[in-house]
């Protein structure tokens, strides 16, 4: 059977998701692949012939295979988990120790594949001796990984779905407080493709520097030339469709399908963002303003496509009742930040001697003004800007 076979075991939804993304990268390099998912998607009712013989079948006979490394599935190749479970999993273990045995150890068909943290020590050692694959970790173990695959089953001219990331511009530095420290590292990283987290949820109240941030997030963006589209939410944007337009006008040249059918079949825009190779930036600012239909599109549609569409990378700032990203499809993607007051002298004091540096003449105290602003920004800077446009005694 001419294809790569994904052997893993069902352990919770997120494994399972991860499981499904990385058989969505094999055939965006348009590489066959057997999974189970892909089978059902195809034929509803299930194998005619059962799941054990269908699994036996390419277990035995596929031309290459990738073992999905999980505490499970080697509980069921080591024969140590709890009986009655993992049945379809060890049934293939069985088969690929036999095979290892009368290759004489000479493994050139299976390979084992890291998706989430597993620790090293708990491989079986049978299974260490070949070179191991962490496509989600970086753009070189994926490309390693498709270009063995595509090797063994003798494919040529495959290419990588890899996303080319812009390299970070140390010389850009935010003229903002604190959020040098947690925030502005998490969306450096985020536009830099050297993290997982490609949804970044910023939640904070009135006055705490979201809108300030979002302007320098957008702005260090457009300097390493990724395409932006910023939606403000404060405004009336309408329905979903008035909404996509607005997508359209920021990132239509990088979606041609999408953006030469009218902007507004969702469906299309779904099929550009999974092909994309090109890093995008979208920004869903005051995103508890947008409607309740929008909202409800974004997390369930929009946000959970994020996985798959490698290249697109998401900000949504808003208040704090923002959605929860554990209780949703895209939580392996996302992260929350949620911006507090700035207490500490130590944070303000470069700002203040950057924005302005006459406050030392002045004798400005600056634990006052933290004091009496609560280390909120706005009213902190309020008082700053006030005192720097007094006159000098």
């Amino acid at each position: 059977m001419n294809h790569v076979f994904i052997s893993y075991r069902h352990q919770g939804e997120d494994h399972v998701r991860a499981v499904r993304r990385l058989g969505d990268l094999l055939r965006q390099a348009k590489i066959p692949v057997a999974l189970d998912q892909f089978y059902v998607d195809a034929h509803p009712g299930g194998p005619d012939e059962g799941w054990p013989k269908w699994c036996e079948d390419r277990a035995t006979k596929s031309a290459c295979v990738l073992i999905i490394a999980s505490a499970g599935w080697f509980a069921a190749y080591e024969k140590i988990g709890e009986p009655g479970t993992g049945l379809g999993a060890a049934s293939e273990a069985d088969l690929f120790r036999q095979a290892m045995w009368d290759e004489q150890g000479n493994n050139a068909r299976i390979r084992v594949t890291f998706l989430d943290k597993v620790e090293l020590e708990t491989v079986p050692p049978r299974l260490r001796t070949w070179h191991q694959f962490r496509p989600f970790a970086c753009d070189r173990d994926l490309e390693q990984m498709i270009a063995w695959v595509a090797e063994r089953l003798g494919l040529h001219g495959v290419k990588s779905p890899t996303v080319h990331w812009p390299e970070a511009l140390p010389d850009f530095q935010p003229d903002i407080a604190n959020r040098r420290v947690n925030e502005w590292p998490a969306i450096r990283n985020m536009l830099a493709g050297k993290t997982r987290h490609r949804i970044l949820l910023l939640e904070a109240e009135t006055g705490y520097g979201k809108s300030e941030l979002i302007e320098w997030s957008v702005s260090y963006a457009t300097r390493l030339q990724i395409p932006v589209a910023h939606l403000d939410f404060k405004a009336n944007y309408g329905s979903v469709a008035d909404i996509l337009g607005w997508v359209c006008l920021g990132l239509g040249d990088y979606l041609p399908n999408f953006a030469g059918q009218g902007a507004d079949k969702t469906h299309l825009l779904v099929k550009d963002l999974r092909t994309l190779r090109q890093p995008v930036l979208l920004v869903l600012d005051t995103f508890d303003k947008a409607t309740a239909d929008f909202q409800d599109w974004a997390c369930q549609n929009l946000l959970a496509e994020v996985e798959r569409a490698l290249s697109v990378t998401v900000i949504v700032a808003g208040q704090p009742r923002l959605p929860d990203p554990q209780e949703m499809r895209w939580r392996t993607v996302a992260r929350r930040l949620r911006l507090g007051p700035i207490r500490e002298v130590a944070d303000w004091e470069p700002w203040i001697s950057r924005r302005y540096p006459d406050f030392a003449k002045r004798k400005v105290d600056v634990s006052t003004l933290v004091w009496a602003s609560g280390g909120v920004p706005r009213p902190f800077t309020d008082m700053c800007r006030t005192i720097a446009n007094q006159p000098l005694p």
